[in-house]
């Protein structure tokens, strides 16, 4: 059963869907609980007063962002939150690359994770996260990186460079049998495996926050 002593803060419904059936595809055991805050910074903002509260209620608090195009700048606004907290001894510099997870110095402080889409170390969102549960050399998924950069080529896209992601698996969801799933959904459908290596990292994440 789901624990709300224990909390995933998301910054969105797709990530909150994302998480939820991943878990429930690779048998994550379901002792915390998904909320979604509808943007990056009121994600932030409920992480920090989290661990900031004098007495807390929760025994478990993760995070997961997007690093969109600063990931150095996502990560020193987090870090920043963590040491004024005073909570948190040996925090690193860097984010590691399989994730964050701290024990507080006090037993009444919680135990924090920090995972920062797509993995931790490179700008991009969880859409490219997504893309690389597709199966490798999938022909949907290089057919929807060619059109892109056809599009690109003739300066006729219509996306930001930052949502490149979104374009490129929504287009690719979009040539499937069932067209236009949400990610979520192509999860638990095996259009994208939930059991590919390169959701490893944040699978033993969570498992090492919540454990």
């Amino acid at each position: 059963m789901k624990n709300y002593r224990n909390i995933l803060l998301v910054e969105g419904k797709d990530d909150l869907h994302v998480v939820c059936n991943l878990c429930k595809c690779r048998n994550v055991k379901e002792n915390f609980f998904v909320q979604d805050y509808d943007s990056i910074e009121n994600a932030v903002k409920m992480f920090d007063l989290s661990i900031n509260e004098q007495s807390t209620k929760y025994d478990y608090v993760g995070l997961v962002v997007d690093a969109d195009t600063n990931i150095q700048g996502r990560w020193e606004s987090i870090k920043e939150k963590v040491s004024k907290s005073n909570k948190y001894k040996d925090i690193p510099n860097e984010l590691p690359p399989k994730g964050l997870v701290l024990k507080p110095s006090e037993n009444y402080s919680p135990k924090i994770g920090v995972w920062i889409m797509p993995n931790n170390n490179t700008e991009g969102m969880l859409e490219d996260f997504v893309a690389k549960l597709a199966v490798d050399n999938d022909v949907l998924m290089e057919e929807a990186e060619q059109v892109l950069n056809s599009l690109e080529k003739r300066n006729i896209q219509r996306y930001k460079t930052v949502h490149r992601a979104k374009a490129k698996i929504h287009s690719f969801l979009a040539w499937q049998d069932e067209p236009g799933k949400p990610m979520g959904q192509a999860i638990t459908a095996k259009i994208l495996d939930p059991n590919s290596d390169k959701a490893n990292d944040f699978i033993n994440w969570l498992e090492e926050l919540y454990q």
